[in-house]
């Protein structure tokens, strides 16, 4: 009897460490990938890139505190469509019609039981939406 409960809290207690971390990672790509697809969307409808910008950041916030991931955490990037969300140069976005370019929203996620002096920014997930903004989008002057 006592071997089979050692061994069940041995293997049990784990087992719930990975659930629980797999779980995070999950959550953290829902919010990014949610949070890279309507930042796609409310800036190509947006009347003017700051008032994109200020809707992209208030949005990506949302959507991370949707996942209750820190929304602290969320970073916005913007960079030449199909290149690297963390290394490479970013771009400024634009909303010129025909315009192409990747946003990324990267948010840093922290496992649980492990220090942050160990795993510091390592722990990222990146969401990407490729921006086609429309060749007939009307212009403010």
């Amino acid at each position: 009897m006592i071997e089979v409960v050692f061994l069940a809290v041995l293997l049990l207690i784990p087992t719930i460490y990975i659930l629980i971390s797999v779980l995070m990672i999950q959550s953290a790509t829902f919010a990014v990938s949610q949070a890279a697809r309507d930042a796609g969307r409310l800036m190509d409808s947006a009347p003017s890139i700051r008032v994109g910008l200020d809707r992209v950041r208030e949005m990506a916030a949302v959507a991370a505190t949707d996942q209750r991931v820190d929304a602290d955490s969320v970073r916005l990037r913007f960079v030449a469509a199909g290149q690297e969300c963390t290394t490479a140069p970013e771009v400024t976005p634009t909303l010129r019609p025909g315009a192409v370019y990747d946003i990324c929203v990267i948010a840093v996620i922290r496992l649980p039981g492990v220090p942050s002096v160990l795993d510091g920014s390592r722990n990222t997930v990146t969401g990407v939406f490729t921006l086609h903004v429309g060749e007939f989008r009307q212009t403010v002057s």
